[in-house]
C-alpha cells in the first residue's frame, strides 16, 4: 500500500506522484455580500421546516422576501442588481 503524503503541501508539491492534476485557484469576484438578519427563535424553525418542505434553501425565501420589499418601495429586483 502506497502512503498518503502527509500534507496539502507535500501532494501539491509532487502531482505526478499522485496522478493527479494541480490547477490553481483563482477566487471569482465577489458578486453577493454576506447580510445577517435577526429573527425569532419559532420564525428560524418554521423557515427551517418551510425549506425542507419546498426542497428549497433559506436563502431562497430570505432572497425571495427582499425582492418582495424592493417591488413594495419601487426598487428593480434583485435578478436586476445580479446583472449590473
Amino acid at each position: 500500500m502506497k502512503k498518503r503524503p502527509a500534507s496539502l503541501e507535500a501532494l501539491i508539491a509532487e502531482p505526478e506522484n499522485t496522478g493527479a492534476t494541480v490547477i490553481p485557484f483563482t477566487p471569482a469576484k465577489p458578486n453577493f455580500e454576506k447580510l445577517t438578519v435577526y429573527v425569532p427563535k419559532a420564525a428560524a424553525k418554521r423557515l427551517k421546516q418551510m425549506a425542507l418542505d419546498h426542497e428549497r434553501r433559506i436563502n431562497d425565501f430570505l432572497q425571495e422576501g427582499v425582492d418582495l420589499m424592493f417591488a413594495k418601495y419601487g426598487e428593480r429586483s434583485l435578478r436586476e442588481f445580479e446583472t449590473r
